[in-house]
């Protein structure tokens, strides 16, 4: 860790057992698992076991990486004996009944089944039933209902037959019904809970009032050990005759610490009609009576001010409180000679003075009338509100699992962010991490996740935020970034302004270095942008998309190229181009899709076979032709810019190509020998159209000696277009000299190769990205054809003369310094241009290593 990150009390160097965790969790197939045939399920290799620790340690390591829990996951732990688990987060994961059998065989105390969409109601029921005796944690957030479903009653018992519905046994029954019932058809309406005794943390989110009406009577009294308990959104019963919720049912709950009535009371809020029942639960520590916004008005200022008052004097141990949404804030407001003649409210007392010192840990003030949270004196560690970065950060931490509250939090964020915010790196990293957890929270809520992703966009677009993030965030978090952006992207694939906020993002992180974790799905998700895009009203989709993919695919090794290929990438590009070549001018997204063909061909001979056949045979090189007779030998003198990159882009990828020996016969025609030996003398983007011009030949060159190649050529005819020596179209005469049996010269073609080479500056710079020298250095094996080895030569002393670290390194690495120096002891047999070359070539390697020129020997490097 550096002094800077330890001054932050950051690293981003991971400790040895988290990054064994991590590496377990993003490929458990490939480490304690194996795959089980068609089912798509995992278990444990033979022999392994893992203790309670690791395995919920893999479990937490999963969710952390941005992973999503599944049937597939979940298999691992079905068997106790070989897997234990006893706490488990499944909120918002894909199981589905399957899984509850499975874990029905662990011992759980804490279980979170929040967002769990997918399970039936008779599942849950029978999985809690067993789960219960020994249940301390039970979240069942919005899916709380399930628990007050009636279950059907089976004729007889059916056991555990394997449908993953789960058949109710007569000992589910029992188990189920308890002590508490008087028959079987009694099991519905959550009295599963009744066996739960050792319960302490309890959160039902939603209920209604028939539910939460049978919580409150039938059950609380059971449960008496809840120390916390959340019934956020939830309508509660009201008293008899009255509009009054009952809370009076809470007073059982003696051991409550931590009470959370978030949205739960009634629309008229009215402290004084609640204070007395809640002044009576004096072990709380923690009170949410907030809602989402403020509704109706007090009947007495004054009467609130006391019942404020007197909450607080009979909560000795209230460290928490949240009235978020409320008018209580304005309890906390300064006092009445302070404030606005326009507030006009004559009942009004000041509560701060009669807090008599009281200060709390936490104090949630957001969206409270008089916006209290802007004071600069509020009695709290902890603040809740819109006041400033820390107060939405706050708000953020406590409020992601309340949809409209989240939703509005991340708003400010986004303002906060867009407006140049500039925070410590530590600041930096904790907003990436609580974007992240808040978009994971609710997937498929789109305000939440195009608020987030704009929020991440402006967060890390700022160069200088951008180093922060990767000198101070871990490897972990940036791929929770980045899974997290992407699983918003596919989700709401349909949502244009979700997919543009993603690819603007993407944009600023390290490519491809930062996604890897998700480099497959992400190329895919590309791939489809690019296909469904309309190329007038979507045209910016398809640019960034283009570009992201390009940049995707730059750098990667060649199974990762050939993974894009095998995708549909090549035939994508085709298709691009295809499309294109029906508008007037070119553009860049043609100039990309010839960019990224030459990537993707990199060193793949089957992605360059791709390009050839496409969906029909000589596909690319058709388009080949289309392209540079369109679009660069009559296209317009303005675009000459873009005509040049096209061009450039073209002939690398055909020299991708030639690098392959069985696909290069395909240039074996006069149309294309002709057309490459006139771009010899072209001085397009530099050297780069003449250089990849040169390569090509060299590459044809090199099969041999013998002038059956060039026969070959003579007897073809070639495709329907031809070029003139100086580049030019000109279909008939193409036609005339191939019928004719007119062929290129091989001499011609020799000497015209060796003009261009001489002509070349050695000190050009390139835009041209080698990550192998394998190619060239096969050709300076070829000893028949002294021009083939000219050029190979003259390549590798441009490229370590211009970028010797990089390329001088990678020459020692692929053994070419041998065959370097063995050329000089054959110096009879070598063109003297060449022996300069070589010794210069030499000399470079020589600086970056620093060994003497008398002493270096042949492979001391």
């Amino acid at each position: 860790m550096s002094d800077n990150a330890a001054q932050y009390g950051l690293s981003n160097v991971e400790k040895l057992s988290v990054l064994c965790l991590d590496a377990i969790a993003l490929d458990l197939a490939g480490t304690i698992a194996l795959d089980i045939g068609k089912q798509n399920l995992l278990q444990l290799r033979n022999h392994f076991c893992l203790t309670r620790e690791i395995s919920e340690d893999i479990i937490s390591t999963f969710i952390k990486e941005g992973l999503v829990l599944s049937d597939r996951v979940i298999h691992l732990f079905r068997d106790s004996s070989k897997a234990k688990i006893s706490t488990i987060n499944l909120s918002n994961s894909r199981i589905t009944n399957w899984s509850l059998q499975w874990l029905a065989q662990q011992r759980l105390h804490a279980i979170d089944l929040s967002g769990c969409t997918e399970l039936s109601a008779q599942a849950v029921q029978i999985f809690l039933g067993r789960m219960a005796p020994h249940l301390k944690f039970l979240r069942m957030g919005s899916l709380a209902s399930l628990l007050f479903q009636d279950l059907p009653v089976p004729d007889n018992a059916g056991g555990d037959s394997g449908d993953p519905s789960w058949s109710c046994s007569d000992q589910d029954l029992n188990s189920l019904s308890g002590d508490h019932m008087s028959k079987p058809s009694d099991i519905c309406q959550g009295r599963v809970l009744l066996k739960a005794s050792n319960l302490r943390i309890l959160s039902l989110h939603r209920l209604e009032i028939k539910q939460s009406s049978r919580l409150f009577s039938d059950i609380l009294p059971f449960l008496s050990g809840v120390q916390q308990l959340d019934l956020s959104e939830c309508v509660l019963p009201v008293e008899k005759g009255s509009d009054v919720t009952d809370l009076s049912p809470l007073t059982v709950l003696r051991q409550l610490t931590s009470l959370v009535l978030y949205d739960a009371l009634p629309t008229r809020f009215d402290l004084a009609r609640y204070e007395p029942v809640l002044s009576q639960l004096t072990n709380l520590q923690h009170l949410d009576i907030s809602c989402l916004e403020a509704r109706g008005l007090y009947p007495s200022v004054s009467s609130q001010t006391t019942a404020f008052l007197s909450l607080l004097s009979s909560l000795p141990s209230l460290s928490s409180l949240d009235i978020s949404g409320t008018h209580l804030a304005r309890h906390l407001q300064t006092p009445r000679s302070s404030m606005s003649s326009q507030d006009g409210d004559r009942g009004y007392v000041d509560a701060s003075s009669g807090l008599a010192g009281r200060h709390f840990k936490f104090l949630g003030l957001w969206n409270c009338v008089g916006d209290p949270s802007r004071r600069t004196d509020l009695p709290a560690d902890v603040v809740t509100g819109d006041a400033n970065m820390t107060q939405i950060y706050n708000s953020l931490q406590m409020y992601k699992k309340r949809e409209h509250v989240c939703n509005d939090c991340l708003s400010n964020l986004y303002h906060e962010l867009r407006d140049g915010w500039r925070g410590t790196p530590l600041e930096h990293t904790r907003i990436l991490e609580i974007i992240c957890e808040v978009m994971r929270s609710n997937k498929h809520n789109i305000d939440r996740q195009i608020s987030g992703s704009a929020a991440m966009f402006h967060l890390i677009k700022c160069d200088a935020n951008r180093v922060i993030l990767h000198r101070y965030a871990s490897k972990r978090l940036l791929r929770q970034a980045t899974r997290t952006l992407y699983d918003a992207m596919n989700t709401h694939s349909a949502k244009k302004a979700m997919l543009r906020n993603g690819l603007l993002t993407f944009c600023h992180f390290d490519l491809p270095s930062d996604i890897m974790n998700i480099y497959s799905e992400m190329v895919k998700l590309l791939l489809n942008i690019i296909r469904q895009s309309d190329f007038t009203h979507d045209e910016f989709l398809q640019r960034i998309s283009l570009y992201l993919l390009n940049n995707l695919v730059r750098s990667v090794d060649n199974s990762d190229k050939l993974q894009v290929g095998n995708q549909g990438a090549v035939r994508t590009m085709l298709w691009l181009i295809k499309a294109k070549l029906s508008f007037d001018e070119t553009d860049e997204i043609l100039e990309m899709a010839w960019s990224t063909l030459w990537n993707i061909t990199d060193e793949t001979e089957d992605n360059c076979e791709r390009f050839l056949t496409g969906e029909n045979e000589e596909a690319g090189l058709n388009l080949f032709i289309q392209c540079y007779e369109k679009f660069y030998l009559n296209g317009s003198d303005h675009n000459r810019q873009n005509r040049e990159a096209l061009l450039r882009n073209m002939m690398g990828l055909l020299g991708n190509v030639s690098e392959v020996p069985r696909l290069r016969v395909r240039f074996l025609k006069p149309m294309y020998l002709n057309l490459f030996r006139s771009l010899l003398e072209s001085t397009c983007d530099g050297i780069e159209v003449s250089y990849h011009a040169a390569g090509i030949l060299c590459h044809i060159l090199s099969d041999g000696s013998n002038e059956a190649v060039w026969r070959h050529c003579s007897e073809s005819h070639g495709s329907s277009a031809s070029f003139t020596e100086d580049g030019n179209s000109s279909s008939a005469a193409s036609e005339s000299s191939c019928q004719s049996g007119i062929s290129i010269a091989k001499e011609r073609v020799l000497s015209s190769l060796v003009e261009a080479i001489n002509r070349w500056d050695l000190n050009s710079q390139r835009s041209i990205n080698y990550r192998s020298f394998k190619p060239i250095l096969a050709l300076l094996e070829c000893d028949h054809t002294v021009e083939v080895r000219h050029w190979a030569v003259w390549a590798l002393c441009n490229l370590t003369t211009v970028y010797p670290d990089k390329y001088c390194q990678l020459l020692h690495e692929e053994g070419g310094i041998q065959i370097l120096q063995n050329m000089l002891t054959e110096c009879e047999k070598t063109n003297p241009q060449i022996i300069k070359l070589v010794e210069l070539i030499l000399e470079n390697v020589r600086k970056v290593f620093g060994h003497d020129h008398h002493n270096m020997e042949v492979g001391q490097l």
